[in-house]
């Protein structure tokens, strides 16, 4: 064959498998035939199937100085970060375009498929509300613009994927301060918004999740009550295309649910006081406690069978990080050299 001169065509699928993320890039520009092969379902099968799967935990984070002591500063520069939790490496990302001088703060972050996707924020030094979106592309290592949000200003909205190829954008505020109820999803194959039903409440400062095929929204306040979280969901049905209000132990506690991942078994895991605990047969069951270093939680991620758990002891102190097998329950302190040590904003995991 023309890939791999006389080598059949499973042999070289099993020597793609084996290649690591950061040299996708080069496999795609050697010629047209590698670049399609890159991109085929059947390739991402067989990554899954044979154990080969790379989890990749991508993290807003700030940027430190390695010669300061204090490991924050009042207003800090953000950054992309990856994980590897299977080599346990750091690097950097490239910048987004046109934001070389730092990452929009409090904008969203959601992984869909092999694609990260970074929406709003505020720019960095100028605090202009944005409605921006990027896409970064981990088999070709490179940005592309979307399409922008819809509906106008928005900040502190609430945002999650189906993993597959779409994201929702929900609630949060208006220039004015106004909490909105408005909801939008975003096809990134298609590079297009829909507009869904509104909800029944506004919810500023709402958390999304994508859950057992429905997208919900978690807590949040109206414009009348700012900063007073009232203790609700809505869940839209996708085939239904309708919202209902749940009142499940999800919305039990507007603290515990700041971070809330579901795991590679689908249940959901989230922490509460120094335990981390997981949702079954609606009950918040104890899984273990939390590392003795990590009282100030900043970060919760899930990947391939395992939490990866980011903090510190006291505010301002350099982060600490931890993973866990969901089998044996164990905390394995990981590595984290000091300039990867500032303060995470967010997290996700891409799985390619």
């Amino acid at each position: 064959m023309d890939r791999f001169q006389d080598l059949p065509h499973d042999i070289a699928l099993q020597c793609f498998i084996r290649v690591p993320f950061n040299q996708f890039h080069t496999i795609r520009s050697v010629c047209k035939a590698w670049k399609v092969e890159v991109h085929l379902p059947e390739l991402l099968r067989l990554w899954n199937s044979t154990g080969k799967a790379q989890s990749l935990v991508v993290l807003s984070q700030a940027k430190v100085n390695p010669a300061e002591k204090r490991k924050c500063s009042d207003v800090p520069v953000y950054r992309l970060v990856v994980f590897e939790p299977e080599k346990g490496s750091w690097s950097e990302m490239p910048c987004l375009p046109e934001f070389e001088n730092g990452l929009p703060l409090f904008c969203g972050m959601v992984a869909v498929g092999s694609d990260l996707v970074v929406m709003g924020g505020y720019g960095p030094g100028t605090w202009d509300c944005l409605n921006s979106v990027f896409i970064f592309d981990f088999l070709s290592s490179k940005w592309r613009r979307g399409a922008d949000m819809p509906g106008g200003p928005r900040s502190f909205f609430g945002c999650a994927a189906d993993g597959e190829r779409t994201v929702f954008v929900a609630g949060g505020h208006d220039l004015e301060k106004n909490a909105l109820k408005s909801v939008w999803a975003y096809d990134v194959a298609k590079d297009n918004w829909t507009q869904l039903p509104n909800m029944t409440k506004e919810r500023d400062e709402c958390e999304c999740l994508f859950y057992s095929g429905k997208f919900h929204v978690i807590n949040g306040y109206p414009t009348n009550m700012q900063g007073q979280f009232h203790q609700s969901i809505e869940v839209f049905d996708m085939l239904a295309r309708k919202w209902s209000e749940s009142n499940g132990v999800l919305s039990e506690s507007t603290d515990t649910l700041e971070i809330c991942v579901k795991g590679i078994d689908k249940k959901l895991y989230t922490c509460r006081a120094n335990d981390v605990v997981l949702l079954e047969d609606d009950t918040w069951q104890t899984v273990t406690r939390l590392p003795a270093e990590v009282t100030n939680m900043q970060c919760l991620v899930s990947f391939l069978g395992h939490l990866l758990l980011i903090g510190t002891p006291k505010y301002g102190e350099p982060s600490n990080a931890y993973k866990m097998d969901l089998n044996k329950r164990v905390w394995t302190k990981v590595h984290v050299p000091v300039e990867y040590s500032g303060y995470i904003e967010s997290g996700c995991c891409l799985i390619i």
